[in-house]
């Protein structure tokens, strides 16, 4: 756009250099709106899925009205105008959730994913999901810690936590008790401020797969890889066994024929001084360190009788700084040649040694064998975000659930993978423009003040203020296409010959709503600032600058 631009500019018109230096902003702008038309928000997933939330259009979700959930989740878009739920404030609990309409059961495997882009970072707090168990009586405006979930999974940092959780609810086929299974060596959150794909595929013979970005992270089975374990051990420690008193554990004892040498000196010192060390020369054995400051004066309030008497403050004796030290001198100390430390007698094998001692086992009271785990952990019945963040701007978005794994594949590549390629062209875009050439965004803001670009001066604000990130697609659309048109209105008067339109309020002419008195002071002062603002920008502007094309 920019090079047709240039085509049709007459050699020689000043103008030219501003589009020459509007350039980048163009470039990226042209970008992201390209981006908007070819990212889709809502596409068709390529088969059947019991659970689908992109938040395109109407929002089945329910905020929680218990007390301590002060923060809501609200609707937000991303730079590609794909709509998600943001967490608002920070340091807030927030506790939202959504029924899923044909509750999904586990045995028979399936898969669930969702996206997560940490626009601020995620320094403590959780970006997690519950999969709450179907009950008759859940009730999403009574969510809270305590409501029963059947799997927790997703990113969780602070401190020294960082993992993506994977939480299993099982309940015992024997007590009925339910434990907390939790995955061992879970992996660990990536914490930029990209979009990423968490998926959690379980299979019916009890193995899983942790994916991020659609990549595998961590697999592995479920009667192996969780603590406390899906089974419980067949036999236990016997409670009443103890040790017996004379049992001897220790493998080596001192050696009790040996004995210390008799040169052997406990009392020798580690260090010793320096006996062939000499005083360098020039040293200043009688000047101090530190002497009284001979400019310091008694303060006017000081009180001799009530604040004693006054003392100069000490200063670094200059004297000193010439000399390789000053006052007494003395030896520099060496390790000991003697010393030897503490003496012990050398370790021998314990004749009387019978092992290390361990209680006795016997089976274990509530043993089970539950081959099919997954169909003791409870249906889903509801999707939800229950959590606490130091963080604001945390992003969820395209949640889905399905029995088939691939379809999940395909949805990602269609969402995630689009939406996240876009980010990181995004970036590069970005970077390549603040590495232009005195500043893009400077150049932007210092344009943007210029007279021609007045009526999208509201749209530009916010771009300078906060980058191409987080920008409304409204804006970005006006600014795309304003620059340019207002460019070309500039254009075409600079090199037509034609004045621009004369501006009722910079005329000498009477107007109704002038004041006599101030009519002339503000003609004055705003044919000025004009005059100011266009040499500026022609003088900010190089008369000849390399493009990235002729590089």
């Amino acid at each position: 756009a920019v090079e047709k631009v240039r085509q049709v500019v007459p050699k020689g018109c000043t103008a030219n250099m501003l589009v020459t230096k509007v350039g980048a902003a163009i470039g990226v702008l042209l970008f992201a709106t390209c981006a908007l038309a070819a990212y889709d928000p809502a596409p068709t997933p390529s088969g059947e899925v019991i659970f689908l939330e992109n938040f395109e259009g109407e929002s089945a979700w329910v905020n929680s009205a218990a007390e301590k959930y002060t923060g809501k989740l609200i609707s937000s878009k991303d730079p590609n105008g794909d709509t998600g739920k943001r967490v608002g404030n920070a340091a807030q609990h927030y506790g939202s959730g959504v029924k899923i309409a044909e509750p999904i059961d586990p045995s028979k495997g399936f898969t669930f994913q969702y996206e997560v882009t940490l626009n601020q970072g995620l320094e403590c707090g959780g970006a997690y999901v519950k999969l709450l168990t179907e009950t008759p009586d859940l009730d999403l405006k009574e969510l809270d810690g305590d409501t029963p979930y059947t799997i927790m999974f997703g990113p969780d940092k602070c401190g020294g936590t960082n993992k993506v959780h994977m939480i299993l609810r099982h309940k015992s086929p024997k007590t009925g008790e339910i434990e907390e299974k939790h995955l061992s060596m879970p992996p660990t959150v990536k914490i930029d401020q990209l979009p990423h794909l968490y998926t959690l595929t379980i299979k019916p013979d009890n193995t899983y797969e942790i994916l991020i970005d659609n990549e595998v992270s961590k697999e592995g089975s479920l009667l192996e890889d969780f603590e406390p374990p899906i089974n419980p051990p067949k036999e236990i420690d016997d409670p009443t066994d103890s040790k017996p008193e004379d049992w001897v554990d220790e493998a080596e004892i001192p050696d009790p024929e040996d004995s210390k040498p008799e040169d052997w000196d406990e009392e020798a010192p580690r260090m010793v001084p320096d006996e062939e060390a000499e005083m360098p020369e020039g040293w200043l054995v009688d000047e101090p360190d530190m002497i009284a400051d001979p400019e310091a004066e008694m303060p006017d309030d000081w009180d001799e009788e009530e604040d004693g008497v006054f003392e100069a403050p000490l200063i670094e004796n200059p004297a000193c700084a010439a000399a390789p030290g000053c006052g007494e001198w003395e030896r520099p100390e060496k390790l000991n040649p003697d010393y030897k430390g503490k003496w012990y007698p050398k370790m021998i094998p314990n004749p009387d040694y019978v092992g290390e001692w361990a209680p006795k086992q016997i089976s274990n009271p509530d043993y089970f064998l539950d081959e099919t785990p997954l169909a003791s952990i409870g249906k889903i019945g509801a999707a939800a975000v229950e959590i606490w963040t130091m963080n604001s701007g945390i992003l969820f978005d395209n949640f889905l659930a399905t029995y088939d794994e691939m379809v999940a594949d395909d949805y990602a590549e269609k969402t995630w993978r689009a939406k996240h390629d876009l980010a990181v062209e995004r970036e590069a875009a970005e970077a390549q423009a603040k590495a232009e050439s005195g500043g893009m965004m400077a150049m932007v803001e210092r344009l943007s003040k210029h007279w021609i670009f007045k009526p999208i001066r509201p749209y530009i604000e916010p771009i300078v203020d906060g980058g191409f990130k987080n920008v409304d697609p409204t804006a970005m659309l006006v600014v795309l296409i304003g620059i340019p048109v207002l460019l070309l209105v500039a254009l075409y008067t600079c090199c037509s010959g034609k004045p621009r339109a004369a501006d009722p309020k910079k005329t000498d002419e009477p107007q109704a709503d002038d004041k006599p008195e101030e009519k002339a002071e503000e003609a004055e002062a705003e044919e000025e600032e004009e005059e100011e603002e266009e040499k500026e920008v022609v003088e900010e502007v190089p008369v000849k600058r390399r493009t990235r094309r002729a590089q």
